[in-house]
């Protein structure tokens, strides 16, 4: 009888232990600077924590990356797919910032969406960041030509999004930037610089004669925009009786050489390139009172960038050298051997993401070394390689986020 009793409790017990508490071991990670890193691979987003340099976890999204992109309120990750499927998504990840507990937890996928091919953005040094309409983030969507804001000031995976949407003259690969009252966007193959009224939405203009529109860039003192074309510079005024003017056109110093893009050097100098293999860069003082290039040569560059405070101009080579130079000028500082060299050709498409990236954050650079599957810590200083961070696959686009722009 006793035998059958303890039997019987034993079956009843079992399962209320089944569903008993157990201890929770918190995942708040102390960190100073956080890492997100697209492996192309296989679409992975791989996330670091430094100083400690320990890859905190890796989440999936749908290949292939193209842009990596953190939001206005550093908040989210945004990731958008590549061109090359008809089918284009962009997921919203966490940062993983916890602003009670001020440090971190381990990022995750909050939602995909289905984006008619996604764009926008540009580059601060730290990594690409939205494009912004009165401080929410935006979405271009390049494949029915529209502009959705996102409302929310959070996003989680249940609550609607809510969304504000601007109509472009056409569906295009746009470059787009945001005036006090405007909004100014360039068409690439349409040629011209769309200009909406912020608030009504509707057109007030366009400035044309640009074509193959390819790169912006902005003087914040003035207001002005420069807007790349195929032969020329066309500078867009937006404040004062300049705005949504044509301000003047900048030539190029050589002919079929163009701006792809520019970056903000030391001052108000700006730094722009072509795409793919480049042997040199164009200088452009937005304070002179005459606008020209100058011409910068550089060793045959895979990869360029700023310091977010514009004191350096870093220029990847393709044989695996750092070189820093000055980035007001663009004298020659230092160079610091980074990696082996990049063998073959780099020509990237609009399919996925392949060439290495830069980030920089307090007079350290992240270099992401796409043949080798690991990053680069470089201290731009002492002119050294600080470590190796290996994470495998094929690294590219990264975003940097310093806790201390989180407070």
């Amino acid at each position: 009888m006793n035998k059958i009793l303890i039997f019987s409790l034993a079956l009843f017990i079992q399962p209320v232990f089944g569903h008993g508490g157990v201890e929770r071991t918190s995942l708040l990670k102390e960190a100073e600077i956080r890492l997100f890193v697209a492996d192309n691979m296989n679409s992975d987003l791989v996330t670091i924590d430094f100083p400690s340099g320990q890859v905190i976890n890796r989440v999936s999204t749908p290949p292939s990356i193209m842009t990596l992109q953190v939001g206005g309120n550093n908040n989210h990750i945004f990731a958008m797919r590549g061109r090359d499927t008809d089918e284009g998504v962009m997921s919203i990840i966490s940062t993983g910032y916890d602003k009670e507990e001020k440090q971190f937890r381990p990022p995750y996928v909050i939602r995909t969406l289905s984006v008619d091919t996604p764009g926008g953005g540009r580059n601060n040094g730290s990594g690409h960041v939205m494009a912004t309409v009165d401080g929410h983030n935006a979405v271009l969507t390049e494949g029915d030509g529209k502009i959705i804001v996102l409302m929310n000031d959070e996003i989680d995976g249940f609550s609607k999004l809510r969304t504000k949407t601007y109509d472009l003259a056409a569906p295009d690969h746009y470059h787009y930037l945001e005036g006090e009252k405007y909004l100014y966007i360039g068409h690439l193959f349409k040629g011209f610089v769309q200009i909406l009224n912020k608030n009504t939405g509707k057109e007030v203009k366009k400035i044309g004669n640009c074509p193959l529109l390819h790169g912006m860039g902005r003087d914040s003192e003035s207001g002005r925009l420069f807007f790349s074309c195929r032969t020329e510079v066309v500078v867009v005024g937006t404040k004062g009786e300049e705005r949504a003017q044509e301000i003047t056109r900048i030539a190029y110093p050589d002919k079929g050489r163009s701006c792809a893009a520019f970056l903000n050097g030391k001052q108000r100098v700006r730094w722009c390139y072509t795409e793919g293999i480049i042997p040199q860069l164009y200088r452009l003082d937005a304070a002179a009172d005459d606008y020209q290039f100058d011409r910068l040569a550089v060793e045959s560059s895979i990869r360029q960038d700023v310091t977010i405070d514009g004191k350096y101009l870093l220029i990847l080579s393709k044989d695996g050298n750092l070189t820093l130079r000055d980035g007001f000028d663009g004298s020659f500082i230092r160079k610091v051997k980074v990696s082996e060299p990049f063998d073959g050709e780099w020509n990237e498409d609009v399919s996925k993401a392949i060439l290495p990236d830069i980030v920089s954050h307090n007079g350290i650079a992240y270099i992401s070394l796409t043949h080798e599957g690991r990053v680069v810590e470089v201290n731009l200083e002492e002119g050294k390689v600080n470590r190796y961070i290996d994470i495998g696959g094929f690294p590219t686009r990264m975003v940097l986020l310093a806790k201390k722009d989180l407070q």
